[in-house]
């Protein structure tokens, strides 16, 4: 099980791997308007690249509610097998690159960051 708050958003925290929790990421119907929605060209990551897309491109700003929204089941495409998350860190990387937030070391801390989840219980 992990355990994760997100914390306040700033935009150099996304270049360091941070992304903000999706299920609780609330935007107003304009941003989605102009900055579009799922690229569905991405089959697992296609929430991180619309994310990017918001937050580096569109340089939103956000508002932290240090309340837990939602909890989620174990489990999900993005790690369902050993094929999944390779093929997840692949389309991460390349959302990295395409809205210039980052590379290689970009996603390896977007990965190593979520080891402390699972033994870090708040």
């Amino acid at each position: 099980m992990r355990r994760w708050r997100a914390g306040d958003y700033h935009p150099k925290r996304l270049a360091r791997g941070w992304m903000p929790p999706h299920p609780t990421l609330y935007l107003r119907r304009s941003v989605i308007e102009h900055w579009g929605g799922f690229d569905t060209d991405f089959r697992i990551a296609a929430d991180y690249d619309a994310m990017l897309r918001y937050l580096a491109r569109g340089r939103l700003r956000l508002a932290y509610i240090p309340a837990v929204l939602v909890r989620m089941r174990l489990g999900g495409a993005s790690n369902r097998s050993l094929s999944h998350i390779l093929r997840k860190s692949r389309e991460d990387y390349r959302a990295l690159r395409r809205h210039d937030v980052g590379g290689l070391g970009t996603l390896a801390w977007k990965n190593l960051s979520k080891l402390s989840q699972f033994w870090r219980h708040e």
